[in-house]
C-alpha cells in the first residue's frame, strides 16, 4: 500500500519534492492481530467471570444449597481472577525481561561499535581505551569474544607488520648469531614502541573463554620485545612472526603454528609447547628453563646457544636441527628423533639420552603446510 506523500514548494528550476508523511500506521495485518488479542482478552475474561464458576460449582460441589450457591460463585470467581491476575503478572515479567535483554544487547552494539570506531583514531590514547573497552564487552558478552578477538588480532597486524623472510639478516657464523641477538634486544621493546599493540596483546593473552574454539591469526606479525609472561596462546598462528627478546614465561602455547618464527633471545621459562610447530624457528640463545617441549615439531630448528636446562624435549622431532653450544645433557631429551643432519653440542652422546635416530623406521617427517607452499 503506497503511503500517502506531502508536497514541498519546490526551488526554481527543480522538480518537486515529495515526503513520506511522519509516523507509522497501523496495516491491516497488524489490525488484525490487535483485533484477535482483544477479542481473546475479552472472551477469556468472560470465560472465567460467568461460565467457569458456574462450571466448576457443578462439578466439584453439585449438592451445595440454593442459599449458598451466590457466594460459591463469587468465591469461586474470585479465585479464578487471582490465578488470572498472576498469569498475567509472570507473562509481564517475562516480557519485561525480553524488553531488558533486547535492550542490553542495543547498549553492547552500541558500545562495540564506538570501541572499532577509536580504534582508527590518531590519538593513542583513544586507541588504547578503545582496547580496554572491548575487552571489558567480551566480558560481559561471551557470543562477542570471537569477534572481539578477530579485531584486536587484526589490529595488531595491520599495525605491525613482520619483515619478509627473504629481507631477515643471514649470520656468518655462530658467533655472528650472538651478535645479531645482542643487537634485537638493544632496540625499544614493545610497549615503548607501541603501547597500544603491547595492550591488545596483553587483552588477547587473558582473554576469557569463547563459545567454541578459535585460532587467533597472528602471523606474520612483529612482536619484538613484547611482554606476554603467562599469556594464553593456545593453537595460536604465529607463524613468520618475529618474536625476537619476547617474555613468554610459562606462557601456554600449547599446539600454536610457529613455523619459521623468530625467537633469538626470547624468554621462554616454563613456557607451554607441547605438540607445537617450531620447523626451521630461529631459536638463537632462548631461554627454555623448564619448558615443556615434548612432542614439538623442531625439523630444521636452530638453537644454537640456547639454555636447555631442564627443558623437556622427550618424542621432540630434531631432523636437521642445529643445537650448536647448547648444554643438551641437561634437557631431557627420551624418545626425541634425530638424523644424519642434526647438529649436536660437542662431545654429546645423543644414544646415550634416549635421542632415536632416524634409519627409515622413525616416524615420517610431519606434511609441508600450506603457509610454506606460499613462502
Amino acid at each position: 500500500m503506497t503511503r500517502p506523500t506531502r508536497h514541498q514548494r519546490a526551488l526554481p528550476g527543480h522538480p518537486v519534492r515529495e515526503q513520506e508523511r511522519q509516523g507509522r500506521r497501523l496495516t491491516g495485518r497488524s489490525r488484525a492481530i490487535s483485533v484477535i488479542v482483544v477479542c481473546g482478552s475479552l472472551l477469556l475474561v468472560t470465560l472465567v467471570t460467568v461460565v467457569a464458576p458456574r462450571y466448576l460449582l457443578s462439578w466439584d460441589a453439585p449438592a451445595t444449597p440454593a442459599s449458598e450457591r451466590a457466594k460459591a460463585i463469587n468465591d469461586i470467581r474470585t479465585t479464578l481472577l487471582q490465578g488470572l491476575a498472576g498469569v498475567a503478572l509472570l507473562v509481564g515479567a517475562f516480557f519485561t525481561w525480553r524488553q531488558l535483554q533486547v535492550s542490553s544487547q542495543g547498549q553492547i552494539t552500541q558500545r562495540f561499535t564506538a570501541a572499532v570506531e577509536q580504534l582508527g583514531s590518531t590519538s593513542p590514547e583513544v586507541r588504547f581505551g578503545a582496547i580496554f573497552a572491548l575487552e571489558r564487552i567480551a566480558d560481559d558478552s561471551q557470543y562477542d569474544r570471537v569477534t572481539i578477538a578477530e579485531v584486536l588480532c587484526a589490529f595488531v597486524k595491520r599495525n605491525g607488520p613482520a619483515d619478509p623472510l627473504a629481507e631477515r639478516p643471514v649470520p656468518r657464523d655462530a658467533a655472528h648469531k650472538r651478535e645479531l641477538v645482542l643487537a634485537r634486544s638493544g632496540d625499544d621493546p614493545l610497549p615503548v614502541r607501541s603501547a597500544d599493540r603491547q595492550a591488545a596483546m596483553t587483552v588477547l593473552g587473558r582473554r576469557a573463554r569463547a563459545p567454541y574454539h578459535h585460532v587467533l591469526e597472528l602471523d606474520r606479525t612483529d612482536l619484538r620485545g613484547a611482554r606476554l609472561a603467562f599469556a594464553n596462546l593456545v593453537g595460536a598462528d604465529l607463524h613468520y612472526s618475529d618474536l625476537s627478546d619476547v617474555n613468554l614465561e610459562s606462557a601456554d602455547l600449547r599446539g600454536a603454528d610457529l613455523t619459521s618464527v623468530w625467537l633469538a633471545g626470547a624468554f621462554l621459562r616454563d613456557a607451554q609447547l607441547h605438540q607445537a610447530d617450531l620447523r626451521s624457528a630461529i631459536l638463537w640463545h632462548t631461554r627454555l628453563e623448564g619448558a615443556d617441549l615434548r612432542a614439538t615439531d623442531l625439523t630444521g630448528a636452530e638453537l644454537t646457544g640456547a639454555d636447555l636446562n631442564g627443558t623437556r624435549l622427550d618424542q621432540a622431532d630434531l631432523r636437521g636441527a642445529d643445537l650448536t653450544g647448547t648444554e643438551a645433557s641437561r634437557a631431557s631429551l627420551s624418545g626425541a628423533v634425530a638424523d644424519a643432519a642434526t647438529i649436536w653440542p660437542a662431545g654429546f652422546d645423543a644414544a646415550a639420552a634416549g635421542v632415536i635416530t632416524d634409519d627409515g623406521s622413525a616416524p615420517p617427517l610431519r606434511s609441508q603446510s600450506w603457509h610454506n607452499l606460499l613462502q
